[in-house]
């Protein structure tokens, strides 16, 4: 009786927004002061430099600059 009181689970499949990019394009955007860190996707045909973008910090909560860095 014990044997049948394990009950099996359905798989269930767990997606990150991470997963449906493409990992081509994507780049990570942090700023220093934080450590805060931002995905994004640029398109490498168009834009040479790196990104700068302004997004909101929630710790500082203001708006601060973000650079493209490193994976």
């Amino acid at each position: 009786m014990e044997e049948n009181s394990l009950k099996i689970l359905p798989k269930i499949k767990f997606y990150s927004n991470l997963s449906h990019m493409s990992q081509d394009n994507l780049i990570q955007l942090k700023n220093k002061d934080t450590g805060e860190v931002y995905w994004s996707r640029r398109n490498k045909k168009i834009t040479d430099t790196k990104l700068e973008l302004k997004k909101f910090s929630k710790k500082l909560k203001k708006y601060i600059t973000f650079k493209q860095t490193k994976k």
